[in-house]
């Protein structure tokens, strides 16, 4: 019977500079894309047409003031503006795109597709039509809490066609209109809401700003009111102490911002910040704000002041402002911008509560607990809970997270409930392993030992008045469980956890047969949520917080799977292309600089490389040259550096690792890996001076690498060979260490066959560790690789051919192992392998993160070897990629069901295993073709649908060998099925052997 499906085409997913419909766009040639869907095998773009109109009726009635013609082309990614016409700035533009397809047919987007232009300048000056940076008349050069700027002007009393706010600060700010919150404003009626905006950059340099649509807000007034509230933030927080930001203005808090109102009839409108029309107060309900220690508000306050960002406000009380002198540049840029994600909001799955802790036998008490425990009472988390004073209330969130809680309570003017957070709770024990680890407290109390000199502490005083909604604006917490505590007695009427990101659209997703790897997946994901903010941080909880580049480098590409954050790392390309310029040619361990400064201004390997390796893989995951065309001239000051200066030694190395490899071999490895990227890139953009100089550099470097590191029996010195004895944690320096054998394999660093068989055979057998022979005291089947290995351990394996070794190590859940966190309850990565145990109680407190997500760069091995979905290194992009599904043999995994939506269309790769019979499902997009890799006994028994794989529609095959069919094949959707070895087949063999 054969049925006949119809081919459903399309035009869609309009994306410029890889966002959907953005505003502030502060670029002369934006990048515009398009995905083409069609269920039709062999689909494909022969040609497009982009046309462009500076309004929507123009647009449909084909005035167009830019159209790129009929372009012979399949791309459809990173298509650039190249119109005559210069934009203009503050501009909403049109556009729609035309595509011949493989049959000639004409599709065309139906959608309506925008984009607006920002200020288009950088100075601070230019079209902001004499806005002034401006602060509280009376600030000290000591940080206030929070200012409050407002000022109130007469509208023409015309019918608004339009109007744009455009506005930044020193400090984070919280901008409304006619006393409404200004929000983003999206397409589908919803809208966002940003959080610390401007955003983190280095203030000594620059600083952001965003662009809003605000017509709504103004729609039937007669007058506007314009109400900023700028608080501490990165700028004038404890973070922008230690990054001395404080050189820019003293610490002052301040505020540049203009809004245009477009009439009707054409004419305009103008508000700015200026000494003149505005006003500032600090007196604000916001008492204290820090992202380390917490927020305090005082309701009563804001009862005081209620109506001071809406019209008729009387302001006499208030003081003037003073103008400011700000030297550094203002940029546009939402890329990055925070959000509270509605979509991720958590609800308490425990809650109980205590008054008295039982103290433990040696101290007198009857608890067995060393640290004693608290009494408790289990509550019903969903019910309002009566909370007395002396009484403690703990909120289990279920799922460990960056955000703040959304807490409704009432109670009597003046109480003050007290709000303390943290990632675990103790479990009343020592740990007689680490002599600083433990608990650090009775069992079931918070665990805050670990947040260093963090407070993580929010107070808000009550009004008396009914049922009172808190929500923090200008923290943030790392946490899973909330404690509440009140000087008076309350009701808790209900708790929310608001999470706060940057992550933009999830464009990945994994399910295998096995649970914990599916949460080992879902941890990564809440991983990346949670430290993905602004920048890539490290841990949302302790006094920390910040850009640490060697985890950003790591982590990239498994980031660009899992999300559309393109724009986000873009963002941070520049951040780091900055610093450099800032800091004769060097990229920072640490961007933008903070938390410890001199880390900023250290090149350590690995850390500070994250500015080739990010292009890099931003390029490899699309395909566009933009970001390496931008920063290859900073890039190659960088190589210089090190060249004449090399790395620091005493830096961090493979961070974390429980067999350590020396930190100057680590050196060697990432200036031959990036002397190979910067060849790589400098062929991308045609440069072909530079293209030799890296290539021969690394050809230098491979030659000193064997001399140095290969003894003659092929045996690697990871260790000896720079008398490296222990890392920085007091870890064993080791050779023939398995980050360092990752990575010579990885690399090629190697001259003959013979020297790549004994890496192999000594990776192989240091991995699997029989009897503790190679690593005493270490489990069989381990990992011992810290921060610069985890990314490159598993594909290195699938690679070298050892697929099941690679999954015995996803598997494992002994300690040290990805499944050893999930094992012991975790919801998101740690930083530490041995964060805890629920054998031995807590790891080392002086830095124990339960919220990293550089582990989770496991991620990567799982799309592009377990799922199979891979970039081609030669096709960078996706609009050709490798499919290359890798199957556990001992079936110990027997399903997966995957998909990535690259730049080009979404990709599906779905997999099972049964009785000997492999059985794959793919989707390969329109506008696209992929390479297939299918595991196989024999060509014949391969097939696709119905018929043998030779004969397939759409289908080419290249070759079978080593058990593996490769095939080219056309966009569509596939039905592979072939016979595989199974585990049946080994104890087979197992039998005749034995006969």
């Amino acid at each position: 019977m054969c049925i006949k499906v119809s081919s459903s085409r399309l035009i869609t997913n309009l994306n410029v500079e890889y966002m959907n419909n953005p505003i502030g766009i502060d670029t002369e040639q934006p990048r515009f894309s398009w995905n083409m869907v069609s269920n039709a095998r062999g689909a494909k773009q022969l040609a497009y047409e982009l046309t462009m109109a500076d309004s929507e009726r123009n647009l449909k009635q084909e005035k167009y003031m830019w159209s790129s013609g009929k372009v012979p082309s399949s791309h459809s990614v990173n298509v650039k503006y190249t119109g005559d016409k210069k934009l203009k700035p503050g501009t909403r533009y049109y556009w729609k795109v035309k595509v011949w397809d493989q049959k000639n047919n004409v599709l065309e987007s139906k959608e309506v597709a925008y984009f607006e232009t920002g200020l288009m300048s950088t100075d601070g000056e230019t079209n902001w039509d004499g806005a002034q940076w401006i602060t509280h008349d009376t600030a000290s050069t000591d940080s206030p809490n929070v200012t409050l700027f407002r000022t109130e002007q007469e509208l023409n009393h015309k019918p608004i066609e339009s109007a744009q706010l455009y506005i930044t600060s020193l400090g984070i700010y919280d901008a409304f209109i006619n006393g409404k919150q200004v929000h983003l404003q999206k397409d589908n009626e919803k809208t966002v809401d940003e959080m610390f905006n401007p955003g983190w950059t280095d203030y000594n340099s620059y600083v952001n700003y965003q662009a809003y649509d605000v017509t709504n807000y103004l729609s039937n007034k007669r007058s506007v009111s314009l109400g900023v509230m700028v608080g501490k933030g990165w700028f004038a927080g404890r973070i922008g102490e230690i990054g001395q930001y404080n050189k820019v203005t003293g610490n002052k808090l301040a505020l540049l911002a203009k809004m245009i109102i477009t009439y009707k009839d054409g004419s305009k409108g103008i508000i700015v910040t200026n000494d003149s029309t505005w006003k500032s107060s600090e007196k604000s309900p916001i008492l204290e704000n820090d992202f380390y220690d917490g927020e305090t508000y005082d309701a009563n306050i804001a009862k005081e002041i209620e109506g001071w960002n809406s019209a008729k406000y009387d302001d006499s009380q208030w003081s003037n402002v003073s103008k400011i002198a700000y030297h550094g540049k203002v940029k546009g840029s939402r890329a990055a911008a925070a959000r509270i994600e509605e979509e991720y909001t958590q609800h308490p799955i425990k809650a109980f509560k205590y008054s008295r802790i039982e103290q433990s036998i040696n101290k007198g008490g009857e608890s067995t607990y060393d640290f004693g425990h608290a009494v408790t009472t289990n509550l019903n988390p969903k019910s309002s809970i009566s909370l007395k004073a002396g009484e403690t209330l703990i909120m289990d969130m279920g799922q460990n997270m960056a955000g703040v809680p959304n807490i409704k309570v009432n109670g009597s003017k003046g109480s003050t409930v007290t709000i303390r957070y943290a990632e675990m709770l103790n479990d009343g024990r020592k740990n007689p392993s680490i002599p600083a680890g433990g608990s650090d407290g009775p069992k079931d109390t918070l665990y805050r030992k670990a947040l260093t000199t963090a407070a993580q502490t929010d107070k808000y005083v009550l009004s008396g008045k009914g049922v009172e909604e808190y929500q923090p604006r200008f923290t943030f917490h790392g946490y899973r469980y909330m404690e509440i505590t009140t000087d008076q007695d309350v009701k808790i009427n209900k708790v929310e956890g608001k999470v706060i990101t940057s992550v933009k659209e999830q464009t990945g997703a994994i399910k295998t047969s096995n649970s914990d790897v599916n949460q080992l997946f879902n941890n990564v994901l809440w991983g990346q949520r949670s430290n993905y903010l602004s920048v890539p941080t490290d841990s949302p909880q302790r006094a920390e917080r910040v850009g640490w580049t060697g985890d950003a480098q790591l982590f990239a590409q498994t980031a660009l799977y899992n999300y559309n954050d393109f724009p986000f790392l873009e963002n941070y390309s520049g951040i780091m292309d900055d610093h450099n310029k800032n800091n004769n040619g060097i990229y920072g361990s640490i961007m933008p600089g903070a938390f410890v400064e001199s880390f900023a201004n250290k090149v350590s390997s690995g850390w500070s490389d994250t500015g080739i390796i990010i292009p890099w893989v931003l390029y490899q995951q699309t395909g566009d040259t933009t970001v390496i065309e931008k920063t290859f001239a900073q890039m190659d000051k960088y190589m210089d550096y090190v060249g004449k200066n090399g790395y620091n030694t005493e830096l961090f190395g493979d961070w974390l690792a429980f067999q350590a490899t020396s930190t100057v071999y680590l050196n060697t490895v990432y200036r031959a890996y990036d002397a190979q990227l910067m060849a790589k890139m400098a062929k991308a953009i045609d440069n072909k001076a530079a293209v030799e100089k890296y290539e021969d550099l690394y050809k230098t470097i491979k030659a000193d690498f064997v001399n140095k590191y290969f003894d003659e029996k092929g045996n690697l010195l990871t260790a000896s060979a720079d008398n490296f004895t222990q890392s920085r944690h007091g870890y064993p320096g080791a050779d023939n260490a398995q980050t360092g054998l990752l990575w010579a394999l990885k690399l090629g660093l190697y001259e003959t066959e013979q020297q790549k068989e004994k890496m192999i055979s000594n990776l192989t057998e240091n991995i699997k560790n029989e009897n503790g022979i190679i690593r005493p005291g270490q489990p069989e089947n381990t990992l011992a690789v810290g921060f610069l290995g985890v990314n490159v351990i598993l594909p290195t394996l699938s690679d070298m051919g050892n697929d099941d070794l690679a999954y015995t190590l996803l598997l494992q859940d002994e300690m040290p192992s990805w499944l050893y966190s999930v094992k012991n309850g975790a919801t998101t990565i740690w930083e530490r392998w041995n964060s805890y145990s629920i054998e031995d109680s807590f790891g080392d407190s002086s830095m124990n993160s339960f919220n990293h997500y550089s582990y989770g760069a496991i991620a990567e091995w799982m799309y592009k070897y377990m799922a199979g979905i891979s970039n081609d290194p030669e096709n960078p992009g996706f609009q050709h990629f490798i499919l290359q599904p890798t199957i556990d043999s001992k079936n110990r995994i027997s399903w997966l069901d995957a998909s990535y939506d690259s730049v080009y269309g979404k990709i599906k790769s779905k997999w099972n295993v049964q009785n000997g019979t492999f059985k794959y499902q793919a989707t390969v997009p329109a506008n696209t073709t992929a390479t297939v890799i299918l595991p196989a006994k024999s060509l014949k028994e391969v097939k696709e649908g119905e018929v043998p794989l030779t004969k397939a529609k759409g289908v080419k095959v290249i070759e079978f060998k080593d058990g593996k069919v490769i095939c080219e094949v056309t966009s569509g959707t596939y039905k592979f099925e072939s016979k595989v070895k199974s585990v049946s087949d080994d104890s087979e063999l197992r039998m005749e052997m034995k006969c």
